[in-house]
């Protein structure tokens, strides 16, 4: 797996974890890094759609286009981006890993997403 497919499966998966809000737990961790790492899309890569996902994170549509973005931009090489990315897939391994089977991924390509983007 590649760090642009890493990013797209964290963010995908962080996206679907939103879709379930718990109006009876305060602290938000997998939205607050999901939420942050599309801030920091916004303010230092302007080209990469960062909230394409919000709807229909499982669109493989969708996907392949922020894929792209983050390629072409090169946001996908920025370790921040990939820092932030892979907080965000540990918290989802943590916190809601049913997350990565509502985007019609594997939990081990999540695991395998975290690997990556830590390394």
């Amino acid at each position: 797996m590649n760090n642009d497919k890493a990013i797209v499966l964290a963010m995908a998966s962080g996206a679907a974890a939103n879709f379930r809000p718990n109006p009876f737990y305060r602290e938000r961790p997998v939205e607050a890094a999901y939420l942050a790492l599309r801030r920091f899309l916004a303010d230092h890569y302007p080209a990469v759609t960062n909230d394409i996902l919000d709807i229909g994170p499982a669109s493989a549509e969708r996907q392949a286009i922020l894929e792209k973005q983050l390629r072409d931009s090169g946001a996908a090489a920025d370790p921040k981006v990939r820092a932030s990315a892979g907080r965000l897939a540990r918290l989802i391994l943590r916190k809601n890993p049913d997350a990565a089977p509502a985007v019609f991924a594997d939990i081990n390509n999540l695991h395998e997403a975290a690997t990556v983007l830590n390394n």
